[in-house]
This record gives structure tokens, C-alpha cells and sequence, in this order.
């Protein structure tokens, strides 16, 4: 498949987009499967593989889940997340050599971006997802991916091409449409109504993709009307379907976070310390929210996902 005529750059702060360091990690394995997690006293699953191009993340979220595996690493989940950034070597290599022991076929979708965001500025120059998304598409593998960044945009000709022979889903996560909070909140990342105008040409590219509202953080993104008019702007720029999730707070996360609070919104943080003693909001915030989206979703005739994959080839052997 020949290369696109452009490239779509994001738009970042360039202070905190520039990493102090790129380091190059050798790998053995580039595909992981993953477990479910327990939210609420339910168990949830993002996906049943993944693949993720890099460690930390220049984007910054303050939020950022991820921010946690930089402590294997001994360094800390603060300023060394953003600006150590560890880049897979050879993964689409290692990636070939594991489709090919699975055998010509994949039964489930594989999930790129599930940690961190595999459109974050450094891939513009190392182009791993993109040489990850060659070997996804001749195998005819399913993907999904979740980005922050109009750099999916580079690879819709890939996207596209995939959703032809085997199944394709772009969630892009999109948390409020306060371009200054958002700036403040994920300062190197693309403003809000650039990501959603990247929806709509992916969509118009041949590339079912939709809005993810995620992470929902309380009294900061969740004000009355905030959601409502998210999801509209969504649906108005040909979003496919509307997902969302809540902030979840990992005890190595915490920290991070609540220091943004103290920086930009102090008169939140003792709210924020008293509902977030364990990683995820009270019960009922969630029972508030779910119904809101939900409610938000049929008034737009949205549904929450992408189209079910449905494996042609049902019986297939285990990878390992």
C-alpha cells in the first residue's frame, strides 16, 4: 500500500510535547492478552488482546491511567511518564513472527492504544503503529484502536483498508469540549473540535469510528448540559457511536492527579480525596451517570460501540 500524500501533525504544546528522552526497547512479545478488571463489583473487560507501540506519553492527561507502568521502570509516573518515552524496536517484526504462529486467521479484535495513546507525537517520527497496522492488514486481523490525537488520521488509508477485509474501529476519546480545560487537563494533545472533525473524515474515509467520552471526571466534565452537548457535537460530526466511562483513580495515579488539582482547581481536591479513597468514584455517582448517558445515546438514535466483530472462522487454536 503506498504512503499518504501528507501527514496530519496534532497541534500540542510544544513544551510538553518533546520528549527528554526516546529510548528504544527490545522486546520479546508485542501482543498481550489481557484480564478483566473489576469496576463497581463488576468484572470488565477492554479487550481479550492489545498491543501497545510505547511506554509513557507525551500527552500529558493528568488522569492518565498508565502513568503507573513507568514505576517498573523505577522512575516516577509524574514528569518522567511524559518525557521518558520507551519505544517497542522491531514490533512489527515480533508482531509478524506472532500472527504467523496463530495460524491465518484471527478470531477476536486486537485492541492498539488500550495503556497509552498510540498516536502521541513521537509516533510521527517513528511510525510504529503504522508499520504494527501493515502487518494487522495483511493478515486480515481485526483491529480497534483509542487515540486522543488527529495523527490516526495519517493512517486512514490502512484503517480503511482493514475495515474492507476484516473489521475496524477507531474510538477517538474526547473528555469535554473546553478547549481551555482540556488544554490544561491533556496539554499536548489536539484541541476537542479538531479530534472530532478527525471522526468525521475518518468516517468518510471508509472508517467506522466513533466518540469516546472517557474518562468522566466529577464536577469538572459532567455539568449539567456539558455531556448533552459533548454527545450532540459528536453525533453532528457523523460519530458512528457514543461510549463513555468514569474517572478511575489508580493509588499510583493519585497523587498525580490530585497535585493538578491543587495547581488548577484546589476548591475540588477535598472532594476529590473523600470520593476517591479506592480507584473508583461512589457507587451512585455511577448510578447518576450510566442513566444520563444512556438517555443522552437515545435521543440521539446513538448506540454505545462499534457493530459486534463476528469471527468468521469460530473454531481456531490458541495462540500459546
Amino acid at each position: 500500500m503506498s504512503e499518504p500524500s501528507g501527514t496530519i501533525e496534532p497541534t500540542p504544546d510544544a513544551s510538553v510535547a518533546r520528549p527528554l528522552a526516546v529510548h528504544h526497547w527490545q522486546v520479546k512479545t508485542v501482543l498481550n492478552r489481557m484480564g478483566a478488571i473489576r469496576r463497581q463489583g463488576v468484572s470488565q473487560k477492554i479487550a481479550d488482546w492489545s498491543i501497545n507501540p510505547y511506554r509513557g506519553c507525551q500527552h500529558g492527561c493528568a488522569y492518565c491511567y498508565a502513568r503507573r507502568t513507568h514505576i517498573d521502570f523505577d522512575l516516577d509516573g509524574a514528569a518522567s511518564f511524559e518525557q521518558e518515552i520507551f519505544v517497542k524496536s522491531d514490533a512489527a517484526a515480533i508482531l509478524r513472527g506472532e500472527l504467523r504462529r496463530h495460524g491465518a486467521t484471527w478470531n477476536t479484535p486486537i485492541t492498539i492504544g488500550t495503556a497509552v495513546d498510540p498516536y502521541q507525537p513521537v509516533e510521527g517520527t517513528q511510525r510504529v503503529t503504522r508499520d504494527l497496522l501493515r502487518e494487522l492488514c495483511a493478515a486480515r486481523a481485526p483491529v480497534t484502536i483509542i487515540t486522543k490525537n488527529t495523527m490516526v488520521l495519517r493512517d486512514a488509508d490502512l484503517l480503511a483498508e482493514i475495515a474492507r477485509r476484516s473489521y475496524c474501529a477507531v474510538f477517538v476519546s474526547v473528555t469535554t469540549l473546553d478547549a481551555d480545560l482540556a488544554r490544561r487537563l491533556e496539554p499536548a494533545t489536539p484541541p476537542p473540535l479538531k479530534r472530532l472533525a478527525a471522526v468525521r473524515r475518518l468516517v468518510a474515509s471508509g472508517v467506522p469510528a466513533g466518540v469516546m467520552i472517557a474518562p468522566i471526571l466529577p464536577w469538572l466534565t459532567d455539568a449539567s448540559g456539558a455531556l448533552e452537548e459533548l454527545a450532540l457535537a459528536a453525533a453532528r460530526h457523523d460519530a458512528n457511536w457514543i461510549s463513555s466511562g468514569t474517572l478511575r483513580l489508580h493509588p499510583d495515579v493519585r497523587p498525580v492527579f490530585f497535585d493538578w488539582l491543587r495547581r488548577e482547581r484546589p476548591d475540588l481536591l477535598e472532594r476529590y480525596e473523600a470520593w476517591y479513597v479506592r480507584a473508583d468514584p461512589p457507587t451512585n455517582y455511577h448510578d447518576r451517570i450510566h442513566p444520563r448517558i444512556d438517555a443522552i445515546r437515545a435521543s440521539l438514535g446513538m448506540p454505545g460501540g462499534p457493530p459486534a466483530y463476528v469471527d468468521p472462522h469460530p473454531v481456531q487454536a490458541a495462540l500459546f
